[in-house]
């Protein structure tokens, strides 16, 4: 079923938003995302300022109407290395720019001369059209919440801004948010059902073989501290005989991509090292693996 349709904000992903502070202590990552997509600055907890680069702001600041030319005056190369669903209409309300992203997502729906009414599913193509069609008359943007014309199941929040003498089309998955928390719940009850199992825990690793961020679940199986953990290599933790052999499949892990699993004896602070089993695999971030995550848990003697 066809997701309801319904005018609404069009609020930034949770990685595109920062408070002031945050973005002061940690400005060399947040610069590094403002190059890809731009960041708002929370003041109050409302977005308030915009952090992004001297490109996007220039195309933002171009003249615009007969000064700027038609809505296809726009830097191609430069809105084709942006994530989100760029289409410029014509006030004709005919497709006469899509970026490589809208290209992707809509197909044949974000060709040039397509009528806009197909960026959305048959049953809001026409509050679409009458959107773009208000926002080209009278100048003032507006935002909408649409269901996909290409997944059925998912929804876009769409922008609608004013561009020469037409409009020019912003949209995102609006859904991913929801995803998130669904994410989020599952993540939380998996870890509470670990802490109920009293006997496993999950450890992080980088790509140097240290531990990431130790919670609470590996220290009650460690019996040490998490400041201790933080600074500690993943196999210290193991008796000497399964250390490097723990090693060698945390490498091929980073290495290969592929899943271990080694059994070993886990050092246990004021008491008898136990057997566990350690099942090894890789972090992935983008793409790219980033480290790995261990699943220990006690093994039969």
């Amino acid at each position: 079923m066809n997701a309801p349709t319904r005018i609404a904000r069009l609020e930034p992903g949770r990685d595109q938003v920062v408070t002031s502070s945050d973005l002061v202590r940690h400005f060399g990552i947040w610069q590094d995302r403002a190059a890809r997509s731009p960041v708002y600055v929370l003041q109050r907890g409302r977005p308030r300022f915009v952090l992004t680069t001297i490109d996007v702001m220039e195309a933002l600041c171009a003249p615009s109407g007969e000064e700027a030319g038609t809505s296809a005056d726009i830097d191609g190369t430069l809105v084709d290395g942006v994530s989100d669903l760029v289409v410029v209409a014509d006030g004709s309300l005919r497709v006469s720019f899509a970026n490589q992203a809208a290209r992707a997502y809509f197909g044949e729906a974000a060709a040039v001369g397509a009528n806009v009414a197909g960026l959305s599913s048959s049953s809001a193509g026409t509050i679409l059209a009458e959107a773009v069609r208000r926002v080209a008359g009278t100048g003032v943007a507006e935002s909408l919440e649409l269901p996909s014309p290409t997944y059925p199941c998912r929804t876009l929040m769409v922008a609608i801004a004013p561009h020469g003498g037409g409009v020019t089309l912003t949209a995102r998955d609006a859904t991913l948010a929801a995803d998130l928390a669904e994410a989020r719940a599952v993540d939380d009850a998996r870890r509470q059902a670990l802490e109920a199992m009293r006997d496993m825990a999950v450890a992080r690793i980088n790509l140097r073989g240290y531990l990431e961020a130790p919670d609470s679940l590996l220290e009650a199986l460690t019996g040490l501290s998490g400041e201790a953990l933080a600074s500690v290599r993943f196999v210290s933790l193991l008796d000497i005989s399964a250390r490097a052999l723990t090693g060698d499949a945390i490498e091929a892990v980073i290495a290969s991509g592929e899943p271990q699993v080694v059994n070993a004896r886990l050092l246990v602070n004021r008491s008898a090292p136990v057997p566990v089993r350690i099942g090894l695999a890789a972090l992935r971030l983008n793409g790219a693996v980033r480290g790995v995550t261990a699943l220990i848990a006690r093994a039969s003697a």
